[in-house]
């Protein structure tokens, strides 16, 4: 039985109970406020992982994209697909970046947490990763074989992929205590601050109880208090983080000490022709953030 998005859960409700954060909207036509037709252009970074990773020439690029995109949108009408999010590659504009990038290459796993498509993952390989460092997980098997066509890497790509729910108690259980870096893009944004306790409490299970372990990630933010919002064009709750608020849910995590890094910048894409105005306005924010074990 699902959970409503604006439930409390408890540490006892991972036991039984899942969380439909779409507040049942699992469909939508075209003719919505957070779909956008086209691309107005590329990101550079999307145009250089599908010429460079998947050898997709140039002329063919947009059409790959459309049909993939479109597929997509058929499984989950979700923002991120809706207006091309996902060609951000959000993990490589993290300011931990670069240190995410050469510790995976020195050995260390790397967990993408609601991976959707894996194009974080790609982004990482193409940057010189080794892909068998790198895991990605998500609820939807659909999207991860999208991934798969949508960079073309069934037969070269090694790192592993799963399905799974976050609030299951068995979630991830074989790879507890064997993760160095979880990255979570897009994702806490999705629950309310209560069920984001339950997710950091399967996060502090699967890390390495060791100090440098290490989650980061993106979503969207606010310059003022912080909380769950109503996104009136969704119809699903989405909840914004602020720099106070995503502090105080990392001292609620059961184990470590942690330091917690966070920056607001501009809700923004190279490829959106709508701007945030889907959004609502511009005093909807986007937050990178880092929390580190002490």
């Amino acid at each position: 039985m699902a959970t409503s998005v604006g439930k409390t859960l408890t540490h006892a409700d991972v036991n039984s109970k899942s969380v439909d954060w779409t507040n049942g909207i699992t469909k939508a036509s075209r003719d919505v406020a957070w779909y956008q037709a086209s691309l107005t252009r590329v990101p550079e970074t999307a145009i250089q992982v599908f010429r460079e990773y998947s050898g997709i020439p140039d002329e063919e690029i947009l059409d790959h994209i459309y049909k993939v995109r479109d597929q997509a949108w058929d499984v989950l009408p979700y923002p991120c697909i809706g207006v091309f999010r996902f060609l951000d590659f959000p993990a490589c504009l993290s300011p931990v970046y670069e240190e995410v990038l050469g510790r995976v290459s020195a050995g260390e796993t790397l967990l993408d947490l609601g991976c959707c498509f894996g194009q974080d993952i790609r982004k990482l390989v193409q940057d010189g990763a080794p892909s068998d460092n790198i895991i990605g997980v998500d609820h939807e098997s659909r999207f991860i074989d999208l991934g798969y066509e949508l960079f073309g890497d069934r037969e070269t790509l090694k790192s592993r992929f799963y399905t799974g729910d976050v609030f299951a108690q068995d979630f991830l259980a074989n790879m507890r205590g064997q993760i160095d870096i979880i990255f979570v893009g897009s994702f806490l944004h999705l629950f309310t601050f209560d069920q984001q306790k339950v997710v950091l409490a399967q996060l502090c299970k699967l890390l390495r109880h060791r100090e440098g372990s290490l989650v980061f990630g993106r979503h969207v933010a606010t310059e003022g208090k912080g909380g769950t919002l109503r996104m009136d064009t969704l119809g699903w709750d989405v909840y914004h983080h602020s720099p106070d608020t995503i502090r105080q849910l990392w001292d609620t995590a059961p184990e470590g000490e942690w330091e917690v890094t966070s920056e607001l910048m501009p809700y923004a894409s190279e490829g959106w022709s709508n701007g945030v105005n889907w959004q609502g306005g511009n005093h909807v924010k986007q937050q990178y953030f880092s929390a580190r074990w002490q």
